[in-house]
């Protein structure tokens, strides 16, 4: 730190003390200095305005140095605002009792000026160097947090609408573990009769996962605004193979994206799906059956780019529901380290599809967690297939 740009509070009852102080203090080009001749003027000044440093007696009237420090713990950070004791007590035990109250250094009177300055030096250039590392920190939060809040506009709202004589509404969560994370989650249409849910999962998390994930998003949406999209999303396995032709190049990571993305014909209620390493999907019947539907599928994308996908069709009646999750919510645990597991979910599926649904899910997850922070990114995507009102 900059002695120009420090800012020092000297507090002792004795002026003369005081006045030695601010000489050396002077003599190290010290910006500003303020004075405070017991412990209660020190903590009123502390508040008008901050300090770089504090050089704090001990034995002084109305407030003593210990109950000082005492009051600094308990209102600031005692790194926000270092404190060097200087006091005539040569037994140890006040020593500790400063060290343990949060002083930054004790220095015994009469002091050796040398001493002194060099001690000053060294708490301002610590306490510069702690405020950059705040500052840098609170400006990657922010970063961080603008990041999350880009990655959660990625989001699509709920969809509602009727599409030849089906109510179709789907709604979606998406919870990052950290401020961002690696899971997808998109519906889009393409044409006027078919529908695509995306549900995706990088292998990481964090910043990185975070790109690959936008990169993944970026393709799909491209692929949809394409004058053949309507035929590439038609034959679903032709949209993946691109996707993942285009993860795989140059990926020196190895960092891989499991995706179920599935196609629902409006019009015939044909549900065509790939499964790129991910979750099979569930689907609960309009009867109160419920299941999970086939495995079938290929690799994760962006490992291989020769890799083969296939499709596999199933058909959505009136009223039923399907329901895709990452395995953030299959692999979220409890304190004993038990898995939520698919076997929870499908009995979830058992209670009447509703707009609640996916909050119901995240809710029941995170009570199964018993408030520890998760470990993974959550994604969950739900549709609705329902006889108009």
């Amino acid at each position: 730190m900059n002695p120009g740009a420090a800012a020092v509070l000297v507090v002792d009852d004795v002026a003369e003390n005081r006045d030695i102080l601010v000489r050396h203090l002077r003599r190290l080009g010290i910006g500003s200095i303020v004075e405070a001749e017991n412990g209660v003027e020190a903590l009123a000044a502390t508040e008008r305005r901050s300090f770089d440093l504090m050089l704090l007696d001990i034995t002084m009237p109305e407030l003593d140095g210990y109950e000082v420090l005492r009051r600094l713990k308990h209102v600031a950070n005692p790194a926000d605002l270092p404190v060097i004791v200087i006091s005539a007590l040569s037994e140890i035990e006040p020593v500790v009792r400063c060290v343990e109250l949060g002083a930054e250094d004790f220095i015994l009177k009469p002091f050796n000026p040398t001493l002194l300055r060099a001690r000053i030096t060294a708490t301002l250039e610590k306490k510069g160097l702690r405020d950059l590392t705040r500052e840098e920190l609170r400006r990657r939060r922010a970063e961080l947090e603008e990041a999350r809040g880009l990655q959660l506009a990625l989001v699509p709202p709920k969809y509602r609408a009727t599409h030849h004589g089906r109510s179709i509404s789907i709604d979606v969560a998406l919870e990052p573990a950290r401020e961002v994370g690696g899971d997808l989650a998109d519906h889009f249409l393409v044409g006027s009769d078919r529908i695509v849910l995306v549900l995706g999962d990088v292998s990481d998390k964090g910043a990185g996962a975070a790109l690959v994930m936008a990169r993944t998003h970026a393709l799909l949406r491209g692929l949809a605004l394409r004058p053949d999209a309507i035929k590439i999303f038609g034959c679903p396995e032709r949209a993946v193979d691109i996707v993942n032709r285009a993860l795989s190049l140059g990926n020196d990571r190895c960092m891989f994206v499991t995706m179920l993305l599935a196609v629902l014909d409006t019009r015939s209620g044909r549900l065509s799906y790939v499964r790129a390493g991910h979750i099979p999907p569930f689907v609960g019947r309009s009867d109160g059956r419920h299941e999970r539907l086939s495995a079938r599928g290929g690799p994760p994308l962006g490992l291989d780019e020769n890799a083969v996908y296939s499709s596999t069709t199933v058909r959505l009646h009136l009223d039923d529901h399907l329901l895709i999750v990452t395995d953030g919510i299959t692999e979220a645990m409890d304190a004993s380290g038990q898995l939520f597991g698919e076997e929870r979910v499908r009995l979830l599926m058992c209670v009447p599809a509703s707009a609640e649904t996916v909050e119901r899910l995240v809710s029941t997850v995170r009570a199964f967690e018993s408030g520890h922070p998760p470990s993974d990114d959550v994604a969950i995507l739900h549709l609705r297939s329902e006889t108009p009102t």
